[in-house]
This record gives structure tokens, sequence and C-alpha cells, in this order.
């Protein structure tokens, strides 16, 4: 069942590649031009200036995914309603739910990180049963508490689905990330536009989590 909603990503992903490159795109690129200011310079990893602008740099990206990541969801549900918004309008909706989204962020990934510490496995546990948190709090306007227990609640008939398609993207994702970027060597444009590549094709998770999401939601209304 897991290939069936992967090949339904990608053919969403293929279909709706313009706008999704238009909501995802320019963040990625303004986030890879702040890495290269705040980063691009400093090799010494003690310099306490290179740890500050770390920092900066992660904040950065914290504050400006909401934007990106509600525009998608916001996209990706409209095209669902047969009523597709133009990305800017997307963007804009997103801006609605940015603190409920980025603090629903947060929590999910604090809870992953302590599971990751509890020998792995209880994180990746936590990970696929928060999975549509996300859509919930944007979609279903949830605070982002009810959105992560909403998400525990109706994942775990689909946990394993779930689990496969994640890993299979998240691990496809990662192996060719890694491998081009060790191809580059020092090459610091084609890491730069090879990290901007991966960063975008990440949607692919987004997709294949919102597609279940998509299925869990109209067997509750059936």
């Amino acid at each position: 069942m897991a290939f069936d909603y992967l090949r339904q990503t990608l053919f969403f992903f293929r279909q709706h590649l313009l706008a999704l490159a238009a909501i995802q795109l320019p963040f990625l690129i303004l986030l890879a031009f702040a890495n290269y200011l705040l980063l691009g310079d400093l090799s010494d990893t003690s310099d306490p200036e290179l740890q500050m602008n770390t920092g900066l740099a992660s904040l950065l990206r914290l504050l400006l995914l909401p934007l990106y990541l509600g525009g998608t969801i916001i996209y990706l549900q409209s095209v669902i309603d047969d009523r597709p918004v133009h990305p800017l309008t997307a963007v804009l909706s997103s801006l609605g739910c940015w603190g409920r989204l980025l603090l629903t962020y947060v929590l999910n990934a604090l809870a992953v990180s302590l599971g990751l510490m509890l020998l792995i496995v209880p994180g990746v546990y936590f990970g696929v049963r928060f999975a549509v948190a996300d859509y919930a709090c944007v979609l279903e306007r949830r605070s982002p508490i009810d959105a992560m227990r909403n998400s525990w609640e109706i994942t775990p008939e689909y946990f394993w689905v779930l689990f496969q398609g994640l890993a299979l993207l998240m691990g496809g994702l990662f192996l060719a990330n890694i491998s081009l970027t060790r191809a580059f060597g020092d090459q610091t444009l084609l890491v730069a536009l090879s990290s901007i590549l991966f960063d975008f094709l990440s949607v692919l998770v987004t997709i294949y989590g919102f597609r279940i999401y998509c299925v869990i939601r109209q067997e509750q209304r059936t």
C-alpha cells in the first residue's frame, strides 16, 4: 500500500512542480544565501563567532519554515478542493497559522529528539505518530497540543504505511544528498545548489504525509 501512495506522491509532485517551487524555493534560496553569509567563511568550529552564527542560521530557518511549510499545506488542500490557489496566496495565508505551526513543529521536534535519546526507536515511533500534526494544525486550526494529540489518536492503523513511505523518502534523499556532497568536495557553489535541491525535494515527504492524512480524514467521515 505504501508504494501506491508513493506513486501518487510522485505524480502529484510532477503535476504541481512549478507551484511547489514557487512556494518553497524563494525561502530555500534565501536561507542558503544567509547560511553562506553567516557560515561560509568560518572554518574553526571552536570559534565563538561561528557558534553564534550557526545559532542565528538555525533560528532564521525555524522562523521561516512555518511560512513555506504552511503555504505548501494550504496549496495541497486547495488542489484537493479543486480550487488551486496562487503560490503567493498560499504563503500569505500561512501567516494566519505561523505561530501555531511553529510551536507544533518545535514540540514535535522535541518529542522526537527525546525519543532518539532513548535508544532511537522511541524517536522514530514518536515521529511517525506525530506525522500528521502539522496538517491538523494548519487545516483544522487546532492548537499545537491538540494537533499532536489528534495525530497520536488517528495514526495507529496507518503507522506502518507512514513509516515505510517516510523512511524510503527521507532515507533516499539523505543518502543521495550525502553522495552528491562528497562528490562535489570543496566546490562550494555546487554544494550550496545541491543543498537547495534536496531541501526542496523534501516536499515529497510533506506530500506523502498529506496523502495519508487525507485517507485518514476520509475514513473518519464515512
